[in-house]
């Protein structure tokens, strides 16, 4: 852009900036407060102040964009909880992934135009999904239908990557999970062992093996709040990491499946314009052919054929949008 005096002005690159200010447990469901600024055009204003969200909301939110946006991968909303051994310990870890959600959720091109981020941020009253029709997607039980082929390598391979993964991640949380209770088991037989120690200390006459036996006791409550700390940090640090990570590669895999229904849709409406075709060269070859049969046969080949092209656009548009929202969650 150009000013009246031949200044250029780069034109300002569209965004939405949100930021947590704020979390409430004091109710039946978690109250998150946040800021947000934008420039988006289907945004009534540039600036909202403390906007109130619960977390139940924010679960609405994350099923409305994973119904609206099949074309990106959703990242995978976070817990309400962690395994955080204090309130205060537990709502900052909270705050922290629920800010990176959002941050990435704003970040991404497409998701950053959709009408339910914008009521989620503007609402006076409360969040509520808008109203749309489900899309239709693959079976929950299969990775694919037999039949349908799918000519994307990288998407095909990505989909099974992710399945691993998905496994991997929770199998791995699962045995973190496993290990930290065996170290809480642990420490709990080693205080008990200190308190034993201490006990006979405290019976024993020789004041110089009486203190040798109390301070080996203590020895052994150190070892106790050693192994609790480990056990709760390998829970926190570990343990929530690796669940979450299985959430995201569940969520990516659910998106790229996604897209098999639409592959599917388009596969079964070309063989449905084949054959229409086919009925019209049957009619062609026919001895007597009726006026009113054939207008009839032409209008379904013509609608058969524009339901085919807009899979065909769809399924395209989303295999291309795909390859990008994958590059982007690598980084």
């Amino acid at each position: 852009m150009v000013g009246v005096n031949g200044t250029k002005f780069e034109k300002r690159e569209p965004y939405l900036r949100v930021r947590i200010t704020g979390l409430d447990r004091n109710r039946r469901d978690i109250l998150f407060k946040f800021d947000a600024q934008t420039n988006l055009s289907n945004f009534t204003g540039t600036t909202y102040r403390n906007v109130s969200r619960t977390y139940l909301e924010f679960q609405q939110f994350y099923e409305a964009l994973i119904n609206n946006c099949p074309h990106t991968i959703i990242p995978a909303l976070p817990l309400a909880q962690t395994s955080a051994p204090t309130d205060e310990e537990d709502d900052r870890l909270v705050k922290i992934m629920l800010q990176r959600w959002l941050t990435r959720i704003c970040e991404d091109p497409i998701i950053i135009h959709d009408e339910d981020l914008r009521s989620f941020v503007e609402s006076d009253f409360g969040y509520q999904p808008t109203p749309r029709p489900r899309r239709k997607g693959g079976s929950g039980f299969t990775l694919i239908r037999r039949g349908v082929a799918d000519e994307d390598e990288a998407l095909q391979r990505a989909r099974f990557e992710l399945t691993k993964l998905e496994g991997q991640f929770f199998d791995a949380a699962k045995a973190i999970d496993k290990l930290a209770n065996a170290r809480k088991a642990l420490a709990l037989a080693h205080a008990e062992m200190g308190n034993k120690l201490v006990g006979v200390a405290t019976t024993e006459s020789h004041p110089p093996l009486a203190n040798a036996i109390r301070k080996l006791g203590r020895t052994w409550h150190s070892l106790a709040d050693l192994d609790q700390a480990q056990a709760i940090s390998e829970c926190v640090v570990i343990g929530d990491t690796l669940g979450y990570q299985g959430m995201n590669a569940r969520s990516a895999k659910d998106t790229l499946q996604q897209r098999n229904g639409v592959l599917e849709e388009y596969q079964a409406a070309a063989k449905s314009a084949i054959s229409k075709r086919k009925n019209i060269e049957r009619l062609k070859a026919s001895s007597t052919i009726r006026p009113e049969r054939v207008d009839e046969a032409l209008e379904d080949l013509e609608e058969a054929n524009r339901y085919e092209r807009t899979l065909a656009r769809r399924a395209d548009g989303m295999s291309q949008n795909l390859h990008s929202a994958l590059e982007r969650h690598e980084k």
